[in-house]
């Protein structure tokens, strides 16, 4: 850098300073914002009810989000903003360059190498226990014992699974490749990449021929859109029919949300798998 002029120095210096969250200039407690439900279940392992909010309503993805004034006003209020970084919600990339005064935590930098590039980065347990570290640095407190609980969650689903990993499957949307790398489950395919698109006609008999040849023993639905896509296919078909809400919505927020959420799936996935 010795032979750029100093005033191109200056400018690459405070470019590198400015991408940096400067240190939270109130005391505590802070207000913390998950942009999504499943995050909220990691945060709440270290944050009061009365100071964590979620950004998306109820039921609400980030497939389908868009924001409103009231919104804006929320993100502004938050000391410490936990999303899912700028590929899975666009909407936000703006204001972490607006207000890199607040502390944001993009869970998309977490992955490991090898992991799927897909933004529900909350279906792999070891990113969110990367990411519960990195907030409770940010607030400046201990991290607990929520790796060992969902540590502990993991095991029990590994013994529920294990046996079934063999079993193929069907989900509504591919939201789920993180959960099932890490289970070494039998995802045969989907419905759709993304609920904004429908599957064409070829898709839609390919998988019922799957269905039929005995490929498939279960097909998951989601709550937020009509299940008469997947009756469709699945008409007069001897298969396991379940469902899987990709934000957790009927989970809790509660300090053991996170782990909550991963005996409910586990448990979700071995009824619809079992051959019982």
């Amino acid at each position: 850098m010795k032979n750029l002029p100093l005033l191109l120095i200056s400018l690459l210096l405070s470019l590198s300073l400015s991408s940096q969250a400067a240190p939270i200039s109130h005391e505590p407690p802070y207000k913390v914002l998950a942009t999504v439900h499943p995050l909220a279940l990691m945060a709440a392992s270290l944050v009061e009810a009365e100071q964590l909010s979620v950004l998306l309503p109820p039921g609400m993805t980030p497939h389908d989000f868009s924001l409103r004034p009231s919104d804006i006003d929320v993100i502004q209020s938050a000391d410490v903003i936990i999303w899912s970084g700028a590929q899975a919600e666009p909407y936000l990339s703006g204001f972490a360059r607006r207000w890199p005064d607040k502390i944001w935590i993009d869970v998309s930098q977490l992955r490991a190498e090898g992991q799927p590039n897909d933004g529900h980065w909350w279906f792999s347990p070891t990113m969110m226990v990367r990411a519960q570290q990195q907030l409770a640095n940010a607030l400046e407190l201990p991290a607990g014992n929520f790796a060992a609980d969902v540590d502990a969650a993991l095991q029990r689903a590994d013994q529920l699974l294990t046996p079934l990993r063999d079993r193929g499957f069907f989900v509504f949307h591919r939201a789920y490749d993180h959960w099932v790398q890490a289970m070494q489950l039998k995802q045969v395919g989907a419905f759709t990449l993304s609920p904004e698109q429908k599957p064409g006609l070829k898709t839609l008999q390919r998988m019922r021929d799957q269905l039929t040849s005995g490929e498939v023993v279960c097909v998951f639905s989601e709550p937020e859109f009509s299940p008469a896509l997947v009756q469709s296919v699945v008409r007069g078909l001897d298969v396991k029919q379940g469902e899987l809400d990709p934000v957790a919505s009927h989970i809790s927020v509660t300090k053991t949300g996170y782990p909550d959420f991963i005996q409910d799936l586990s448990q979700r996935f071995a009824t619809c798998l079992s051959p019982d």
